[in-house]
């Protein structure tokens, strides 16, 4: 219990750059998010799971699309108690998609011509990713 007292609650989100082979990446565009419609796949982190897992969990429930192996981009406070884990990958786009009720859309864009209302965050996100993966 002192445990529980001393140590302060925090939630971690994972987000993921997805690229397929022709270097475009997958957005999404969201029910909820009514200020940043389009955005990055993205979740939270179930207890006990890697960012890689719940993040690879929050793509198939989202899309129902696979990915292959991941790899942490970057880590980073939002808040306090909020920290949010980048991770990239690459998706197969011939796959079919199935969007659950929480995405309106699913596309590839080209990652240089992003979707209006994507968060500045997340295409600096793209950016990143885009360097570490050699994509053009």
């Amino acid at each position: 219990m002192a445990l529980r007292v001393t140590q302060t609650k925090f939630v971690v989100t994972a987000v993921g750059v997805f690229f397929d082979a022709h270097g475009r990446v997958l957005v999404l565009r969201h029910v909820y998010r009514h200020h940043h419609p389009w955005g990055l796949p993205a979740g939270f982190i179930d207890a006990g799971e890697t960012p890689e897992v719940g993040i690879l969990r929050e793509l198939k429930e989202e899309t129902s699309l696979s990915a292959g192996s991941v790899q942490i981009l970057s880590i980073r406070s939002l808040s306090r108690r909020h920290l949010e884990v980048a991770v990239m990958g690459a998706v197969d786009s011939t796959q079919a998609i199935s969007l659950n009720h929480e995405i309106f859309e699913a596309v590839f864009a080209d990652p240089l011509d992003l979707p209006p209302g994507l968060p500045s965050s997340q295409g600096d996100l793209v950016r990143r990713a885009m360097a570490v993966a050699d994509v053009r």
